[in-house]
């Protein structure tokens, strides 16, 4: 009776910091996300660290897309873009690679780490500071008609970035 007694005693704490945990974390990515851009965003033309073009306008023809703000400095992306990777085999996905040096040494890390998602050189910055980007990662969800449907940051799943796809697909 005792030790069922403090087995209860010992999950309910377990239980109470799991939540107490989970608040404070999604506080934080909220007030990590204020400053981020909502609703539709502009389009991107640019040439990519492969040296292809890419038109978000064209990539939205075919379904959502996300766009991965990251770094190769950065240790949570590190785990993360192999997810982001995988998935960018079966939807949309643009990277952009915050002051990670030059289109050869981004492109040399992607084939080091075996990346496979395409990659804007965003050396200065510019195009994290228009979209808001305080903190990497960070994932934008942008839907067919032009408009970001879900703005997370910080470390996230697959299952999690392919459900807010799948639910922006729903989106026309």
């Amino acid at each position: 009776m005792l030790r069922r007694l403090k087995e209860a005693k010992v999950w309910r704490a377990v239980v109470q910091t799991v939540l107490l945990v989970s608040v404070v974390g999604f506080a934080v990515s909220l007030y990590q996300q204020r400053d981020m851009i909502a609703g539709p965003v502009p389009n991107i033309e640019t040439v990519l660290v492969s040296g292809e073009l890419f038109d978000l306008g064209d990539a939205l023809a075919d379904g959502p897309v996300l766009i991965y703000f990251w770094g190769s400095w950065c240790p949570i992306c590190a785990i993360v873009s192999p997810a982001v990777s995988e998935l960018s085999k079966e939807h949309n996905v643009l990277s952009v690679a915050l002051s990670s040096g030059s289109d050869a040494e981004i492109a040399a890390y992607q084939e080091q780490h075996h990346y496979r998602f395409a990659t804007l050189n965003d050396q200065q910055g510019l195009y994290g500071e228009r979209w808001g980007v305080v903190v990497t990662p960070s994932f934008f969800i942008v839907n067919q008609r032009g408009e970001i449907s879900y703005v997370s940051s910080g470390p996230t799943s697959r299952w999690g970035l392919q459900l807010r796809l799948w639910l922006a697909s729903l989106e026309r």
